[in-house]
Formats: C-alpha cells, sequence, structure tokens
C-alpha cells in the first residue's frame, strides 16, 4: 500500500472566490491557464492537474497510490489582508477540499488551512474542519499572512488545540518576509522554501511552543528541510552561550524529535540523510505533485534498497501511525 502525504489540489469554488478578487491573493486567467498570484513575487502557473482530480487519480493509479492527503497550496487563505476575508476564503478552501474527499472518499483524506483573521473564528473553524469534515491534518504555512512567525503569541491557541486533539500541524513553505530576495533566479521554490521550513520548525522548538504542547506534532516536509543536516549544529551553538535555550529545558533535538518529514528531497542522498538521522519511523512517501511528477520520487524511494520493514513503514505505515487512517 502506498500513501501520499503531500499532494495538491485547488478545488473549483477556491479559484472562483480568488478570481474575483482584485487584490492579493488573487487568480488571474493568462493565455494557457490559471496563475495563483499571492503576493507580487509569489506567482505559480496552475498547471491542469492541479485542478482537475480525475488527472490526480490516473497519476495515482499508475503509481499504486492508494491514498492521498489533499491540501491548497500557494496562495493560502491567510493572505488576504481583511482579517473576516481570509477567514471566509478558509472555510471556502476547506468546504473543496471536503468535497474532493467526499466524491472520492476512498482514495482521499484532507488538510484544514486557516484564515488567523480572527483566532477563535479560526480555531472553531479547525474545530469544524477535525468534527465535521473529517479532516487529519492542518496545513500552516511557515509565515502566516506571509509575515507572521509561527511563535507569534497571538497563535498559540491553535497550537494548543490541535496538541489536545491530537492533529497533527503540517508545515508548508509559502510567501515570507524574504520574498523579495527570493524572487531573483526563483530562489524560493529552489532553496529558500527550506530555510522558511526550518526556521518555523526552530521557532516552534526555541520558543517552547513544543514545549508547553507536549501533545503536538508536526511533519515537516521535504525531507525535513535543512535540520538533519543541521539540528546538531544548533544543538551545540544554541548551548554555547545564554539566550537560545532560555524557553526550553532540553536540547532543540530533544524537540524535533516529534518533527516527521517527506520523501520530497530530490536526490537518494538527501533522502538517505533525512532516513539516516529520522528513522523510517519519522519519514513518509510524499510526491509534492503536480509541481513534481510522481514517478520522480517513487524511484528515489525504490533506488534506496529498503528492508521490508522500513519500505512498508515509508510507503504507507508511518502515515497510518502519525495522522491515524
Amino acid at each position: 500500500m502506498r500513501i501520499d502525504v503531500q499532494t495538491h489540489h485547488m478545488p473549483d469554488a477556491y479559484v472562483k472566490a480568488l478570481a474575483e478578487r482584485s487584490d492579493y491573493p488573487r487568480f488571474v486567467r493568462e493565455e494557457g491557464g490559471w496563475s495563483a498570484l499571492g503576493t507580487t513575487e509569489a506567482v505559480l502557473p496552475m498547471g491542469p492537474a492541479l485542478l482537475d482530480l480525475s488527472l490526480k487519480l490516473e497519476e495515482m493509479d499508475a503509481h499504486q497510490i492508494v491514498l492521498s492527503l489533499l491540501s491548497v497550496n500557494i496562495p493560502g487563505p491567510d493572505l488576504a489582508p481583511g482579517p473576516s476575508d481570509a477567514d471566509e476564503l478558509a472555510r471556502i478552501g476547506n468546504d473543496g477540499i471536503a468535497e474532493a474527499v467526499s466524491n472520492h472518499p476512498d482514495r482521499f483524506r484532507g488538510f484544514a488551512n486557516l484564515g488567523y483573521g480572527d483566532i477563535d473564528a479560526s480555531c472553531r473553524e479547525l474545530e469544524r474542519c477535525i468534527d465535521d469534515l473529517g479532516f487529519v491534518g492542518l496545513q500552516v504555512f511557515a509565515y502566516v499572512g506571509g509575515t507572521r512567525p509561527l511563535d507569534e503569541p497571538a497563535l498559540e491557541p491553535v497550537w494548543a488545540l490541535l496538541a489536545d486533539r491530537g492533529v497533527p500541524l503540517v508545515l508548508h513553505p509559502g510567501p515570507s518576509p524574504s520574498g523579495p530576495v527570493y524572487a531573483d533566479y526563483w530562489l524560493g521554490p529552489m532553496v529558500g522554501f527550506l530555510f522558511d521550513e526550518s526556521l518555523a520548525a526552530l521557532r516552534l522548538i526555541m520558543s517552547g511552543i513544543m514545549e508547553r504542547n507536549p501533545g503536538l506534532k508536526v511533519l515537516l516536509p521535504h525531507g525535513g528541510a535543512t535540520l538533519p543536516l543541521l539540528i546538531a549544529r544548533v544543538d551545540r551553538l544554541s548551548g554555547s552561550r545564554p539566550g537560545p535555550r532560555d524557553q526550553i529545558s532540553h536540547p532543540p533535538s530533544h524537540y524535533f524529535d516529534r518533527f516527521y518529514t517527506d520523501a520530497v528531497a530530490h536526490s537518494k542522498t538527501a533522502l538517505s540523510l533525512a532516513l539516516s538521522e529520522m528513522g523510517a519511523d519519522r519519514l513518509m512517501f510524499a510526491s509534492d505533485a503536480p509541481w513534481v511528477p510522481v514517478a520522480a520520487h517513487v524511484e528515489i524511494v525504490e533506488s534506496l534498497g529498503l528492508s521490508g520493514g522500513d519500505a512498508e513503514k515509508i510507503w504507507s505505515g508511518t502515515a497510518k501511525a502519525f495522522f491515524g487512517l
């Protein structure tokens, strides 16, 4: 059995709502299809497979993927500058993902997204997504609204709710304060996103959020971003001077043990490092489709020559346990 824990879909109603906007975030119809505009720098073409679930199902079938966990991609609803707009876009996006799951209940599960316009309203929307829509995780971008770090105190009720309910946080890159720098040479998607993920994860750790919420568990996608390589450095340097560990009781790696990752690492060498540092119990298959052909990551996982036990965990076992599937 194969489960894909990172694959993206833009529901029709969400596309329509963003297409009707005159300000960011919005969709625009261009020659050749839709483009999604999160900011002036975050412009992404929306290929047919992002919009048409039949194409996703065909690719799943071609690679023996039984179940995919769907999430919207950039632009997220939190990018809307108006609080009520952000919360309404989140509801529309969540209902669209729920409709996709309802139409194919044996093939899809959903992740929620929130607007964070009003935190109480966002918590109620998250509870609706868990209790009524049956979603199995909350996707959050590395900076809420492209500017707000995840350790901002106003956001903590969301993380506490996830911890209390045992629902994972899925930390995905998106627009960030470094957007203008990342715009050159498409540096954001190539490498900047991984730094944003890593910094967001470390903010969850160093701020004490992971310590205060021991039930909180996080999927840090893309092979763990940079942290499989750098977590030992973080431990050593954070312990060598006053300040970095003031809000935590243990070295950062202690909390990093509650972070899991996926196989979207783009090379055998990079995925081998994630596997070596994090183990098969914390690694799950994912494709990042439609941005990357599913075959690319299938082939990398297959090239590892995994034992039967580790192969079962990475293809489906870890995901089943982590998301309660």
